[in-house]
C-alpha cells in the first residue's frame, strides 16, 4: 500500500498538468499466432475444434487496459498510479459468422476520447480468409 501511496504523488494536479497525447501516441497492433503457431492454438479450442470466443473477449479487454496504460504512461515511473477497468463495451461487429482456427488474428486499438474520468477505446480484431490450398 506504501508503494501505491507514492504513485500517487505522480499524477497530475489538473487536466493542464497532462501532457498532450495524440491517437496514435496509443495505436498498437498485436498478432495472435493460431495459424503459425499450432501449439498455442489449442488455448483457443472448444471440442467442436471452433475458435472460443470467449477467450478472444480476454483478449481484447487486456489489449484495451494496455491501450488505456499506453495512452497514460508517465515516462519516469515504472509503474502507473492508475488503476483502470472495462466498465462498458459499447458494440462488437462480426462481419463474418465465425472465426478460423488456422488464421492468425490481428488486433489493433487506440484511445478515440479522453474524459477527466474515463477514455474510450476503439478496437479492430482482422483475420484474413481462410486460403485455400493450391494443387500442382
Amino acid at each position: 500500500m506504501e508503494e501505491r501511496k507514492l504513485l500517487q504523488s505522480l499524477l497530475a494536479q489538473s487536466q493542464e498538468g497532462l501532457p498532450p497525447r495524440r491517437m496514435k501516441d496509443s495505436y498498437i497492433e498485436v498478432l495472435l499466432p493460431l495459424g503459425s503457431q499450432p501449439e498455442l492454438r489449442e488455448k483457443y479450442l472448444t471440442v467442436q475444434n471452433t475458435i472460443r470466443f470467449g477467450r478472444i473477449l480476454e483478449d481484447l479487454d487486456s489489449l484495451g487496459v494496455l491501450i488505456c496504460y499506453m495512452h497514460t504512461k508517465i515516462n519516469s515511473a515504472k509503474m502507473s498510479p492508475l488503476s483502470i477497468v472495462t466498465a462498458l463495451v459499447d458494440k462488437i461487429d462480426m462481419c463474418k459468422r465465425s472465426l478460423s482456427p488456422e488464421q492468425d488474428i490481428k488486433f489493433s486499438g487506440h484511445v478515440s476520447w479522453v474524459g477527466k474520468t474515463s477514455m474510450e477505446v476503439k478496437m479492430q480484431m482482422f483475420q484474413a480468409g481462410v486460403r485455400k490450398p493450391t494443387h500442382p
